[in-house]
């Protein structure tokens, strides 16, 4: 997931400096058929008028350079604002996570302190995704007695999803 995130900054900040080099350098059939100022096609031979060339194309240049660093500071501002909103929704995240965390806990306190038929029946009408994250974090002993009284479809689904959760976690811990 950090990795999409990252990918997803890199490719916002790579749209940014194409949109900043296609203002600067338009892309236009019009553009190429256009002859090229005289300064730059033929230089001049009298030296004032060569210091006056000169002089014109430093000043094109120093606007041209005040117009990069201005929107280099507008990229480095809004990089700065993705940074502050990607750590805001890390944030946010996390937080949610600790929540939905707590709140199983508590399910499986409840669930784990009830007998097992009464657990089961409750643990038919669940969410199977919820029912799934409570087995996770139950005891076995305790599973294992309230599958036996839910629902055989239901205790086979969600006896796959545990299988299929264990696997994932094999494999990532193996990467």
């Amino acid at each position: 997931m950090n990795r999409k995130k990252i990918l997803l900054v890199a490719l916002v900040i790579n749209l940014l400096f194409l949109g900043v080099y296609l203002s600067i350098y338009p892309l236009s059939a019009a553009e190429d058929t256009q002859p090229q100022p005289a300064a730059v096609q033929e230089t001049p031979k009298d030296p004032g008028a060569q210091w006056e060339a000169l002089r014109q194309r430093e000043e094109a240049l120093s606007i041209r350079q005040q117009e990069l660093e201005k929107l280099e500071k507008q990229i480095d501002e809004k990089i700065r604002k993705l940074r502050e909103l990607d750590a805001g929704i890390k944030a946010e995240v996390a937080a949610y996570r600790q929540i939905s965390d707590e709140r199983i806990k508590h399910l499986v306190k409840i669930y784990s302190s009830m007998k097992p038929k009464a657990a089961a029946s409750l643990m038919d009408s669940l969410d199977t995704d919820v029912a799934v994250e409570v087995f996770l974090n139950m005891k076995g002993e305790i599973a294992g007695g309230i599958l036996s009284y839910m629902d055989t479809a239901k205790a086979a689904t969600i006896t796959q999803r545990l299988m299929s959760y264990r696997n994932t976690r094999q494999a990532a811990s193996a990467h």
